[in-house]
């Protein structure tokens, strides 16, 4: 794990001595160093996304020393003592201590897809993912899982009648996620037969957890919090359950149809 990925899940009250012990742990558990010197730390910040001032580098390891934090090792250095290992890992997210979720602590939190083995495996990377706390990849899935099924729902019920709503046949080419969102959300008073929780705001809402997942124009995000996604979960549950519901009542539709 990379020291940003630390920082980014270290408490935010801490101060700026704390997050020097940060460092320290990152730099014994991740480099395995067994001596840090002040220019091993200060190293680390120049390449990091740390804020601290190279300048006080040599203060704070005065007060990690006198709090108990660090210690002398032999070759001239330091190292974090029990109770600097123990007070950092205790301001460090399950995320940082590799500690994965429980099994039944699920990110799309639904069994509707057990006879859509497409689905069903994309939920379970989806859930993989969240469980083992790489976020980004949780992101990523969710977007195509979502984007999938948009695609599916728009081509399912317009196939025959407006392939453009599915295709763009002026181009010959697909369509991006948001142009499939906004054509879907133009379809809702068509599609809401298939479910009533269908509506113009609900594809909004997963317009914004799509860009939830975006740092920028074509650039993916990579960092996440545990509190960030958490909020997110009962959101992507509520939503890939109406996009199902939806795209079943397609189905059906067709099947009626061609009979």
């Amino acid at each position: 794990m990379k020291f940003d990925d630390f920082l980014a899940n270290f408490d935010d009250d801490s101060g700026q001595k704390e997050e020097i012990g940060l460092i320290f742990y990152y730099l014994e558990i991740e480099e395995d160093e067994d001596s840090i010197e002040q220019s091993d730390v200060k190293r680390t910040i120049k390449r990091t996304r740390s804020s601290i001032s190279l300048s006080t580098v040599s203060t704070y390891f005065g007060r990690l020393k006198k709090t108990g934090w660090i210690t002398s090792t032999e070759n001239d250095g330091f190292r974090l003592t029990h109770t600097g290992k123990r007070e950092v890992e205790a301001r460090l997210d399950d995320a940082a201590l590799d500690n994965p979720r429980d099994e039944e602590d699920l990110f799309i939190n639904l069994n509707n897809f057990e006879d859509d083995d497409k689905y069903q495996k994309l939920v379970d990377d989806i859930n993989s993912s969240y469980q083992y706390r790489i976020y980004d990849a949780t992101m990523v899935l969710t977007r195509k899982l979502f984007e999938e099924m948009t695609f599916e729902i728009l081509k399912t019920h317009f196939a025959g009648k407006d392939v453009q709503m599915f295709y763009d046949q002026e181009n010959s080419r697909h369509y991006s996620f948001g142009d499939l969102l906004n054509n879907l959300k133009g379809g809702v008073p068509t599609l809401k037969r298939y479910s009533r929780d269908l509506d113009q705001a609900l594809v909004e809402d997963i317009r914004d957890l799509k860009n939830e997942g975006n740092e920028g124009a074509h650039s993916i995000r990579v960092y996440f919090t545990d509190e960030e996604v958490e909020k997110w979960s009962d959101d992507a549950t509520r939503f890939a359950e109406i996009l199902y519901d939806v795209l079943l009542g397609a189905r059906i539709a067709n099947e009626q149809s061609d009979n």
